[in-house]
């Protein structure tokens, strides 16, 4: 029951605030690693666009049994074979070990919001207000900045809920100080 009810106060968290945004991580622990290798078997041929290849195969003992890891890296030739074969060798390694062993999988979501008036959208603006230039909707149909008598200026749009209708006003701000905006025109 406590975890239905804190489902609840997250989501009317995230819907209460425009400024939350959802982190995701999932995180692979594996404790899972190679006992021992056989003598590792390793070829150097041309690959196409005058570049080279090393390919690399051996055994390794895991968890007491053995098992074939395979690996290659391509690249320009303009180091030794032997810094690209290693890359090849670290990725039989780890594909070996990925095939072989179940690692631990964790996944942790964390909701970040902030109660920053600043970087909230303005909503029923009129002519003279003044916000960050963040809080105005970009026009979607003309999204370049303009000069107008020397200062900088861009397209805005505002979607209004009214009478059970959507209207969606367009208008002109124009820079006035160091990011902040002010409405010069709106219809």
């Amino acid at each position: 029951m406590k975890k239905f009810i804190s489902l609840i106060l997250v989501t009317t968290a995230a819907l209460a605030n425009d400024n939350c945004v959802m982190q995701e991580r999932t995180v692979t622990t594996n404790s899972t690693f190679i006992l021992e290798r056989s003598t590792i078997r390793r070829d150097v041929v041309p690959f196409g666009n005058n570049q080279k290849k090393c390919i690399v195969d051996f055994r390794v003992r895991i968890k007491g049994e053995w098992y074939t890891a395979f690996g290659e890296h391509a690249w320009p030739g303009d180091t030794p074979s032997s810094q690209a074969c290693a890359i090849a060798v670290n990725q039989a390694e780890v594909d070996a070990i990925a095939r072989v062993a179940r690692g631990n999988v964790t996944n942790e979501r964390v909701l970040i919001c902030k109660d920053r008036p600043e970087l909230k959208t303005l909503r029923n603006s009129q002519l003279g207000t003044i916000g960050d230039a963040g809080q105005f909707r970009p026009h979607p149909d003309y999204p370049n900045r303009f000069y107008h008598n020397g200062v900088q200026c861009r397209w805005f749009v505002e979607p209004t809920f009214t009478n059970g209708n959507v209207h969606m006003f367009q208008g002109v701000v124009c820079e006035v100080q160091d990011q902040k905006w002010v409405v010069v025109d709106k219809f």
